[in-house]
């Protein structure tokens, strides 16, 4: 993205949040905030014992994880501005989580929630055995996934090394379908369904999201509008495809200030002034995608 196609601003109009993928940092996005329009304030909310908090124990319960979180998330989006939320993988259920969270807490709801490389949680396996596997299943996981060099995972340091975080992180992602059933059960699905936008982002050669009714039941999880976009690469598509991924994510975000702020005017005193150009479908070869609803399976 050049900076012809940046939204110019004078001052920060949203916060964006982004979550990374299971046994990684959130330094996968470290050059977003230099691609992304001016009125975009790039934050990360990092896991324990993940990246610079790697000497903080890690999490193998969700209630516990979120709770942290949630907490750490208010500290990042209390000035009242408008904020979103962007998982990766396994950051993609982590930011699910923390809406329901901020909703049960009585907090503001994100503008936008963007889902990256993963299915939707209605769809996701319920999975125990990955705390206690074998070195050999976890391996060749992290080979199908790819994104991990090979000399790494035939590196037998670096697999005792990341070895423990990545069985915290899949045995999260394995119970997960848990959380999902007992939110339908304490409130029916009208209950579990949130109400911002969501956009899913998958690689074309990912395995994990192969199955293209299992990633539109993303449109499940929200009143709102849902829609999808496919990149050239596999599960780490926003590393090789990073422009094209971005293109998407400046016009949502937006579109997601435009009608928060309208709405914001129309019930009060005026707002700040709106970005004044807004990445139409040119912009991006996925962004297309954008007039399609996630299609119910």
């Amino acid at each position: 993205m050049n900076s012809s196609n940046r939204v110019r601003h004078a001052s920060s109009a949203l916060t964006l949040v982004c979550l990374a993928h299971a046994g990684g940092s959130v330094a996968v996005y470290r050059e977003w905030q230099a691609l992304l329009p001016s009125f975009v304030r790039v934050r990360t909310l990092e896991l324990p014992g993940h990246g610079m908090r790697r000497a903080e124990p890690v999490h193998t319960e969700w209630p516990a994880l979120v709770e942290q979180l949630a907490d750490e998330l208010l500290t990042l989006v209390n000035d009242g501005a408008p904020f979103a939320l962007f998982g990766h993988s396994m950051g993609s259920l982590v930011g699910l989580e923390l809406m329901h969270a901020l909703r049960e807490r009585g907090k503001p709801a994100p503008v936008w929630f963007g889902a990256s490389a993963t299915i939707s949680p209605v769809r996701r396996k319920h999975e125990t055995n990955w705390l206690n596997c074998s070195h050999t299943e976890m391996i060749a996981c992290l080979r199908e996934r790819g994104g991990t060099p090979a000399e790494l995972l035939d590196d037998a340091d670096f697999v005792d090394f990341m070895l423990p975080l990545l069985r915290a992180d899949f045995h999260l992602c394995g119970i997960h379908p848990a959380r999902t059933k007992a939110r339908l059960a304490a409130g029916g699905s009208a209950a579990a369904m949130l109400d911002c936008p969501i956009d899913v982002f998958v690689g074309r050669d990912d395995p994990a999201t192969a199955h293209a009714a299992d990633v539109h039941a993303w449109a499940q999880q929200t009143r709102g509008p849902c829609a999808v976009h496919r990149f050239d690469g596999g599960h780490f598509f926003i590393d090789t495809a990073r422009e094209a991924v971005l293109a998407v994510v400046a016009g949502s975000l937006a579109r997601s200030i435009r009608h928060t702020q309208l709405a914001q005017r129309a019930q009060g005193p005026q707002q700040p002034q709106l970005p004044q150009h807004i990445p139409q479908p040119h912009d991006s070869p996925c962004a297309g995608a954008r007039a399609n609803r996630c299609a119910e399976p």
